[in-house]
């Protein structure tokens, strides 16, 4: 009897059905690749470290308002002007034009207006600024003799004649009450009369009675 080898069942169920089970391993890896994925996605993920977020000052944080420092209140103060000198009288007081057109110079021996005050004082007497300031000119000239002027702000701005030791130059800042210079005669125009302090003051360019800021009754109000 002559047997010829047959392939096993499984064999040709394989060999007839290749395609079919191909088919169905292609979808049976999509399917686990599918799972993979969807599993990994809904495992939750803890961190190595907890982060916790503290509230950044610079960015408003909740700061009590006690820790801001609240600034120096200020006040404001009168200053007010002061008398350049211990004087005794007046030789030549201001003329405004009106009541008083003319004062008497004798050394001149006229009779003319005088746009300052003339302030008697011994020889040596310290003259000092009547308020804070900035001297702009310092000189000499014969009707005044030897002169400082002072810009004290406000646009008030005061010459002081006849005067001897200067201590002050231009461009100097100034404090109120310091002394600028002695009462002397060097103011030539004006010599018959002792020695004195000779006093303009210029408010807004304009020549004004200085007897105010000689008496202290101009002041400034600034904060402190």
């Amino acid at each position: 009897m002559n047997r010829t080898k047959q392939p096993s069942k499984f064999k040709r169920f394989l060999r007839n059905n290749a395609a079919l089970l191909l088919l169905i391993f292609c979808v049976l890896a999509i399917t686990a690749v599918v799972l993979s994925v969807t599993l990994t996605r809904n495992t939750p993920v803890i961190p190595d470290d907890t982060v916790v977020n503290k509230p950044n000052d610079d960015q408003g944080g909740n700061k009590p308002d006690d820790d801001t420092p609240n600034p120096p209140s200020k006040e404001k103060v009168k200053i007010y002007f002061t008398a350049p000198l211990k004087y005794t009288g007046k030789s030549m007081d201001y003329t405004s034009g009106a009541d008083n057109p003319f004062e008497y110079n004798r050394t001149l021996e006229v009779w003319a207006a005088h746009k300052a005050v003339d302030l008697l004082a011994s020889e040596g007497t310290d003259v000092v600024a009547m308020y804070e300031g900035t001297v702009i000119d310092v000189g000499s000239t014969f009707n005044e003799g030897n002169y400082v002027v002072i810009d004290h702000g406000d646009n008030v701005i005061a010459t002081y004649g006849s005067l001897q030791n200067v201590q002050v130059q231009k461009n100097q800042k100034v404090s109120q009450g310091e002394v600028i210079g002695e009462v002397s005669i060097s103011a030539s125009a004006e010599y018959l009369d002792g020695a004195h302090l000779h006093l303009q003051v210029k408010k807004n360019n304009v020549v004004v009675d200085p007897t105010p800021y000689i008496n202290g009754t101009v002041y400034r109000e600034v904060e402190r």
